[in-house]
């Protein structure tokens, strides 16, 4: 072998192992990015013990300790919520409230990059295609919208009495909107919002933003000591 073929060869492996490690590098960087989302996410409540929420104003029957009706290899666990949706309310809706505020939900609400989602397992008596909804706002003024909710996240069923995991996915921070990513200590469920339906519906392992406790700040020492002269 003659000296330029020699040259020509280095110059191969060379560049074999700079596009292997440039793909190697591209890999590390996904993988870090999907950890970085699966990290951030948390159980809310599992209903058989593990829970860092706790329900509020509902205007619909909730029942917390009920059987799961069907369990299977996507809700194998014993114990579940049900709701029976209000039909005379059209906007009818659960206020979740949790021990402390969510992280940072700027990463959730975004259109861009691969955000992280938020995800419910549920089971419904409601035909497919039925639009469940998420709004993630504050409890100052009972998450009012659109002033009290920073933003919203929606999926639709795609079977009825099965279990099925959804995904949401971010739709919008309404306009008006004065609550920032980081002020939310509050959860509002939309079980077919804009109807007049009366349906049944099981819901377990609402997962999303990691929680954040928020200490109480110290009382202040307000007493006088006497000055000795």
């Amino acid at each position: 072998m003659n000296t330029t073929n020699r040259i020509i060869d280095v110059k191969k492996i060379h560049s074999f192992f700079g596009i292997t490690i440039k793909y190697v590098l591209l890999l590390s960087v996904f993988l870090l990015q999907i950890n970085s989302v699966n990290s951030q996410s948390q159980v809310y409540d599992d209903f058989d013990g593990k829970k860092l929420i706790f329900y509020g104003l509902k205007n619909g029957v909730l029942d917390t300790v009920t059987q799961n009706p069907a369990p299977n290899s996507i809700n194998s666990s014993s114990k579940c919520a049900m709701y029976v949706r209000n039909q005379t309310k059209k906007f009818d809706n659960i206020k979740i409230n949790i021990s402390g505020k969510l992280s940072d939900v700027s990463n959730y609400a975004t259109y861009t990059g691969i955000p992280p989602k938020i995800k419910m397992k549920i089971y419904t008596t409601a035909p497919p295609g039925t639009l469940v909804e998420i709004l993630f706002g504050k409890k100052l003024g009972n998450n009012a919208y659109p002033d009290g909710t920073n933003s919203q996240y929606q999926a639709h069923t795609t079977v009825s009495n099965a279990w099925e995991e959804l995904e949401f996915k971010f739709a919008q921070i309404p306009e008006g909107s004065l609550t920032s990513t980081t002020q939310i200590d509050q959860i509002t469920l939309l079980f077919n919002p804009n109807s007049s339906s009366s349906d049944t519906y099981y819901f377990d392992d609402l997962t999303g933003p990691s929680t954040i406790l928020v200490e109480k700040p110290e009382p202040v020492n307000t007493q006088i000591k006497a000055i000795k002269e």
